[in-house]
């Protein structure tokens, strides 16, 4: 199993101690298909926003499988979130079968800024380069 990690806490808050809005972009390529993965956003503080539906959802979030069988899930805070975490994971959906690669592009935006942009491959179920496998804001 591999884990990817991406937080923020109050010591990044805007001045007077606000928060700010955050969005993620998750975009999956290769063999995606064939692997089983959740990834989990909190929001602290605000509600969380789909960018292709526009529903509001309630944080945290826990995006299923089921939720990341399309190619990107972009998700918005709906106000200014006061810490923002995504952590996520990816294991080998059968563990017969030898899949071919997935890759995971994780793009974190604070207020409109691009804050992290990370590349993750995953090769049945483990992650290549796992020295750059979590991530966390102070």
């Amino acid at each position: 199993m591999a884990l990817c990690f991406v937080g923020c806490s109050k010591d990044d808050d805007e001045p007077g101690g606000k928060g700010a809005m955050y969005e993620v972009t998750i975009e999956q390529s290769g063999d995606f298909r064939s692997f089983i993965k959740s990834v989990v956003v909190v929001a602290n503080g605000t509600r969380l926003k789909d960018g292709a539906t526009g529903e509001s959802l309630a944080s945290p979030l826990i995006l299923s499988d089921e939720e990341l069988a399309v190619e990107k899930v972009t998700l918005t805070t709906t106000g200014k979130a006061i810490e923002f975490a995504v952590s996520g994971s990816v294991v080998d959906g059968e563990d017969g079968v030898v899949n071919e690669p997935m890759q995971w592009v994780v793009t974190v935006y604070k207020n409109g800024k691009e804050i992290e942009k990370k590349s993750l491959s995953f090769r049945d179920g483990k992650e290549i380069g796992m020295d750059d496998l979590n991530l966390y804001y102070n």
